[in-house]
């Protein structure tokens, strides 16, 4: 471990008033030392903890008050939540709505099992009794490959639901975040540089453009605005903002493109086009280290900024101006796409052009550029323990192969979350194990309510009651991030060069009958041995998950006990350009070792483009071609999406009600005696259909419709809609407010090469009858 560690953090005992009571109930951003100097009261320590609200892991300072946490704040110099070394940690909104979510009068505080068609609250003994004999004989009647394992987010992205229901009881179906979140972003990525995600380098940017995120607001740590903050300031960076809101980002962006929706894959191509022809890009990079330029010239070749600029609406003059900008500032520039291009029906193939500029202009992985973050390595607390983790899974058949799917056919082993509907009714899918999620929010929405239905056997481990968790057979209390240790090794960050770890051990005891998630499946685990004659209770020999981290850390001569006294720590170097070997060629770590604008080289996707007649270079796709898609009409003119704010990007797994009025304040709605999600209009199209602020309206198309409150305002572009997702009466808030944007999902609404759940869908929107 390297001996530069800038962690600050202690576990504090205070003395003294109730000043922090008071910071707590205002939810107020601050450092850790302004909150140690307010703060004085007996009974009283300050604790770590690390929040999993977006899975960013931003570091924690927890007051505690007899047992009772009562305020929340960041982590100085934490890499996830501060700016780096010897700056302030914070936490935001979402971060401080910790509090309210562990101490909700709504969470599901005890064990449940269907009794008589009803759930009824059992002990633990009882639970656990009951879902391992459901399992044992669901195992025997069915076969482990007719049980799903629906990921969501467990708190430390844990191995133990994996360990538990695909390595030992041997089902080999998921769901994960691939289908419903990021898959035409991370398979392009991968597929071109051997790297799963791209995330730049930003604190050493000197251009950076967010394409289709909202990185001010919808971030993975509190270091990532700070970074771009510090970026614009320090290195005199541009940031661009493309988008079809006026989001945060856009409003601390030197360039905001309020590009048409889904033309995104157009105006790529021509910033490569003028990167090109005026002989902009790294020559000695693409010459050395990439494979498939000529034919990415030759799709960029008549792409100039006056064809993107018919497609795009985007003035072809500020297209030349930002590939310059672009292309100067290069290596030190990034371009980053995310869900404002992953949610599009022709995703794939935007994201592909998009990812392609980083390539052209030689920024992988160099001084704020793109960046191949490394995690800590750990060790694995099965080998110290001669323990050889079986892989039970990998024998079993596939149930829910459906070649009609164009994403089926290219060695996809998993299923898409849209199609998990179909799988049921057709018997290939019988159960469902889910943790940390409500899959009918995240598509098909309709057809997933009644497939869980129709399972024989529904699993949950969750904080509150939701369409799934009402729907279950069993329900497991888990216990919040506040009540949980936690540990994780490293990525992203705002310490370019260096891993790093950061864990803490649980700062309350678990409300009610709660618990930390390594004890529900060490007391499945143990209890579905018995019941199968199996030895499985070996793989859970750990009293706890803080003993279960304690050996990973043992690779770097540390236990969880320091980790948790400092918060976090850095642990080695992080080189730039990771794609080159020793003697300075290529090393990605894709199939060729090259960067790839061609994806001809990836033989399970050149199958998949010459059946739908598409190139494996990049290349433009309209959103209304056969396969990309249903696109406006004179029935459905306006095009909906639903989008993430600061306060609620993560609806579907966090309870909410200061988080709503956060967000209703932040529209000056909160007065309007309304608690859910808006649909954001513009003026010009809502005076079409004489529709004003407040007005309750139903959103139309051609499947389906919704009805919500409408706002009016010029921050998002004519022609389009959008709302908050997280809503409704599928949702964990108790009255239901604001309704399930997924309503209006279907089956076929998938992007055709990853299956992803696409979320752009047309629509006619008209005033309900009345104000509010």
């Amino acid at each position: 471990m390297s001996s530069e560690n800038p962690t600050v953090s202690r576990r504090t005992f205070l003395t003294g008033s109730t000043a922090a009571a008071v910071a707590a109930t205002a939810g107020c951003l601050g450092s850790s030392n302004q909150l140690a100097k307010a703060s004085s009261a007996t009974n009283r320590e300050v604790v770590h903890g690390n929040c999993w609200i977006c899975r960013a892991e931003c570091g924690q300072e927890i007051t505690v008050e007899d047992g009772r946490a009562i305020n929340l704040t960041g982590v100085d110099g934490h890499p996830k939540a501060s700016a780096g070394q010897d700056r302030d940690g914070t936490l935001c909104s979402k971060g401080m709505a910790q509090l309210e979510k562990t101490y909700n009068p709504n969470r599901i505080t005890r064990p449940h099992v269907r009794k008589d068609g009803e759930l009824t609250a059992v002990s633990w003994d009882e639970a656990v009794e009951y879902a391992a004999e459901k399992l044992a004989a669901f195992h025997r009647e069915h076969g482990p490959e007719r049980l799903l394992r629906y990921q969501g987010y467990p708190i430390a992205k844990h191995p133990w639901h994996n360990l538990l229901f695909k390595n030992l009881y041997g089902a080999p179906l998921k769901v994960g975040r691939k289908t419903t979140c990021h898959g035409p972003f991370s398979t392009s990525w991968e597929w071109m540089s051997g790297y799963g995600r791209e995330w730049p380098d930003w604190q050493n940017s000197e251009y950076m453009i967010a394409w289709g995120r909202n990185v001010m607001e919808c971030f993975r740590g509190q270091y990532e605005p700070k970074a771009i903050l510090d970026a614009t300031e320090n290195n005199d960076a541009t940031l661009v903002c493309i988008d079809p809101r006026y989001t945060k980002t856009a409003q601390k962006a030197d360039k905001w493109i309020p590009i048409k929706p889904r033309t995104d894959g157009a105006l790529a191509l021509s910033m490569g086009n003028v990167i090109i022809e005026e002989d902009l890009y790294d020559e000695e990079f693409v010459e050395n280290h990439t494979h498939g330029f000529e034919a990415y010239r030759e799709a960029v070749e008549d792409k100039t900024p006056e064809w993107a600029a018919a497609i795009t609406g985007v003035d072809a003059d500020n297209i030349r101006e930002i590939a310059r900008g672009f292309a100067d500032a290069a290596p030190s520039s990034v371009v980053l796409p995310w869900t404002g291009l992953t949610f599009q029906q022709n995703g794939f193939k935007n994201c592909q052009n998009v990812h392609a500029l980083n390539g052209l202009v030689g920024n992988i992985d160099r001084e704020g550029g793109t960046r191949q973050w490394q995690s800590a390595s750990l060790a694995d607390p099965h080998e110290k323990y001669d323990l050889d983790v079986p892989s039970n899974h990998k024998d079993n058949p596939n149930p829910a192969e459906y070649d009609d799917y164009p994403f089926q056919k290219h060695g996809i082993r998993n299923v898409s979350h849209n199609l998990v509907p179909r799988a049921v009714r057709d018997g290939h899918i019988k159960g469902m194990v889910s943790n940390w999620s409500s899959p009918p929010k995240s598509g098909n929405t309709q057809e997933w309510l009644e497939a869980i239905e129709e399972m024989e056997l529904v699993i949950i481990v969750d904080a509150f009651w939701d369409s799934d968790s009402k729907r279950a057979d069993v329900v497991f209390p888990g216990a919040s991030q506040l009540e949980q240790p936690f540990l994780k090794a490293g990525g992203d960050s705002s310490y370019s060069t260096k891993t790093w770890v950061t864990g803490s051990k649980a700062a309350i005891d678990p409300i009610g009958g709660c618990k930390p998630d390594y004890q529900i499946y060490k007391l499945l685990a143990e209890t579905l041995a018995e019941k199968m004659d199996t030895d499985w209770e070996k793989y859970f020999r750990w009293e706890s998950g803080e003993a279960y981290w304690d050996d990973q850390l043992d690779a770097i001569d540390m236990s969880f006990d320091e980790l948790d006294t400092q918060s976090f720590a850095i642990v080695s170097d992080l080189e730039y350009e990771q794609w080159k070997s020793d003697d300075g060629e290529s090393d990605f770590d894709t199939v060729n070792g090259k960067f790839n604008f061609d994806l001809d080289v990836v033989e399970k996707y050149a199958e998949l483009a010459e059946e739908m007649g598409a190139s494996t270079a990049p290349e433009w796709h309209p959103p209304d071609d056969e396969h990309y898609g249903e696109t406006t009409d004179d029935d459905y003119p306006l095009l909906y999406n639903d989008v993430f704010v600061e306060q609620i990007n993560r609806g579907h797994d966090q309870a909410i009600g200061r988080s709503v009025k956060a967000y209703q304040a932040r529209y000056d709605m909160e007065d309007q005696g309304y608690g859910g999600n808006l649909l954001h209009i513009n003026p010009e199209d809502a005076a079409k259909r004489g529709i004003q602020s407040g007005d309750m309206v139903r959103i139309e198309s051609i499947d389906d419709e919704i009805e919500l409150m409408a706002h009016v305002y010029e921050g998002i572009r004519p022609g389009r809609v959008a709302s908050l997702s997280g809503f409704g009466e599928t949702s964990s808030h108790p009255d239901g407010a604001g309704a399930n944007t997924m309503i209006l999902n279907r089956e076929r609404h998938v992007e055709p090469v990853t299956g992803m759940t696409v979320r752009n869908h047309p629509v006619e929107v008209e005033k309900t009858g009345g104000e509010n």
